[in-house]
């Protein structure tokens, strides 16, 4: 007696078909098209993207005469942290590598170990904040972005009289 259809197996098939779906997002084929970029792609590079990058948190927020960000980069020193500053948004990227060696001649063993990791985030900035003016800070794990606004023109109306 063959196996009677059930709702079920509907979902276990919608179920292994977005699973599908969902892991080829980030492959450099998705769906087999031939694509050589992935779907799901930021404002960086891929380089930044599939290396050992973290997003740090930020906080944002505005007053009247500028906008104010911080961003968590625990155990970071402050000559590895890179900031680049456009029009668009601030770009801070923070590159760590570390190098331990272990050696003991006595049983004839020496080990290397490296790593390398870092932070990576773009913080987009409205219109009316001057990059040129941005400051930079760096405390306890925290850096402070302060970026001082310009005035928007004011310009004036006028009545259009229509012929």
């Amino acid at each position: 007696m063959p196996r009677r259809w059930t709702i079920w197996d509907e979902m276990r098939r919608i179920q292994d078909e977005m699973d599908r779906m969902f892991e080829s997002f980030f492959r450099n084929e998705p769906f087999g098209w031939g694509s050589s970029t992935p779907l799901l792609t930021g404002p960086s590079s891929t380089a930044v993207q599939t290396s050992n990058y973290r997003q740090p948190l930020a906080d944002i927020w505005e007053t009247d005469k500028e906008v104010i960000a911080t961003v968590e980069l625990p155990g970071i020193d402050k000559q590895d942290i890179k900031i680049h500053a456009t029009e668009d948004g601030i770009e801070v990227k923070v590159e760590k590598k570390d190098e331990r060696k272990e050696e003991d001649k006595k049983k004839g063993r020496y080990r290397l170990e490296r790593s390398y990791s870092g932070f990576y985030r773009f913080i987009a900035l409205p219109e009316n904040v001057d990059a040129n003016k941005i400051n930079a800070s760096y405390k306890n794990g925290v850096l402070e972005l302060r970026m001082p606004k310009v005035e928007k023109e004011k310009r004036k109306g006028r009545e259009i009289k229509v012929n």
